[in-house]
């Protein structure tokens, strides 16, 4: 199973230029709304047509401006899960999964409500059924049209907290036997770590990160993708030696895990890698005030400020962790400090944090 992908297309906003080359992967895409995600779904199931490029799938050539190729969607054998599952309701579950078969495969049917979990309900209509229910639904219609790769379009964006959990392992079990190729796209960064390998970041129309997906959250390259993976905590810097640095909005100066590269321009922490320390004691101990405490479930959010800072910190801590008797002191670790590069792109107001 392989996907090779090269497209541009221009928008209103900016220019859509998409590259990726995958074998056998389940690959979240994620970035903020309007960056480009739902685009480039719709490009590779052919609802939408690239203004340049190409789209192979397992060495089949969907589309290629160059060479005039533009396969129609029905062809493409591109399984294309919509945000509201867009199920036909007028149809029965079981009509809804046969309409995309040829008659002479209509006995599959029966095979597909059973390996769904569907069989019980087979002659309910779209509006009796749960939202996990019609997820199955739509999953095991995909699933008849016997497709080469799945595009899920925020399929969890409809559901409520509880539905939602509850679907999203239903989900999981079945990417686990799944043997195509999935593109999720979303812009919840917990959802792509729970169901995808790897990961790709778009930010404007823009692969700006992509690799595996557990590296990235733990070692982003750029301030946006650290921000997407819902880093807290930014500040510019100026270095002061191979391994030391200064902290311009929180005036810390800190030591960090390898030498600095002239490319790295911030850092990141975050909320939860900061430690309570009883006093000041060696490199990356820091005094802090309390600003404001937040009170969850089951941690506390706290807003700090530094002696000789500009901006506040976020602080993160279970509740399980709060120390009896705060001294005033935190610690960061040199290897829980991540080292940034700013991209072309990069600008607040486009992240959700």
């Amino acid at each position: 199973m392989s996907i090779d992908i090269q497209i541009t297309k221009r928008l209103k906003e900016y220019t859509l230029r998409f590259e990726f080359h995958s074998q056998r992967q389940q690959t979240a895409l994620l970035g903020a709304s309007g960056s480009g995600k739902s685009m480039i779904l719709k490009c590779i199931a052919g609802i939408e047509t690239p203004d340049e490029g190409y789209i192979r799938i397992n060495g089949r050539t969907l589309f290629d401006q160059a060479k005039k190729i533009n396969c129609k969607p029905q062809k493409r054998r591109v399984g294309y899960l919509f945000q509201n599952y867009a199920l036909f309701p007028n149809f029965t579950v079981e009509e809804n999964i046969a309409c995309v078969l040829p008659k002479k495969k209509r006995a599959q049917v029966a095979d597909l409500l059973a390996r769904f979990d569907l069989t019980g309900i087979a002659k309910h209509y779209g509006e009796q059924l749960s939202g996990g229910q019609q997820q199955r639904v739509a999953l095991a219609r995909l699933i008849a049209s016997e497709p080469e790769i799945l595009l899920l379009d925020e399929p969890f964006s409809a559901l409520d907290t509880f539905l939602k959990e509850k679907v999203e392992l239903e989900m999981k079990h079945f990417l686990a036997q799944y043997a195509g190729d999935v593109l999720l796209v979303t812009h919840n960064r917990n959802e792509a770590y729970r169901l995808c390998e790897d990961l790709v970041i778009i930010d404007q129309g823009q692969n700006l990160e992509a690799g595996p997906l557990k590296d990235i959250f733990s070692h982003p390259r750029f301030l946006a993708t650290s921000k997407l993976t819902g880093c807290k905590n930014f500040s510019p810097i100026k270095q002061l030696d191979g391994q030391h640095l200064f902290a311009k909005d929180w005036g810390l100066t800190l030591k960090v895990p390898q030498p600095l590269t002239p490319n790295v321009t911030h850092i990141g922490i975050r909320a939860h890698c900061f430690k309570a320390v009883e006093k000041l004691s060696g490199e990356n101990c820091f005094p802090i005030q309390l600003l404001d405490q937040t009170e969850t479930p089951f941690e506390w959010r706290l807003l700090c400020q530094t002696p000789e800072g500009q901006h506040p910190l976020w602080w993160k801590v279970n509740k399980e962790q709060w120390p009896t008797h705060f001294s005033g002191f935190l610690h960061i670790a040199p290897d829980e400090i991540q080292l940034l590069e700013t991209s072309s792109s990069d600008d607040e107001r486009k992240f959700l944090l």
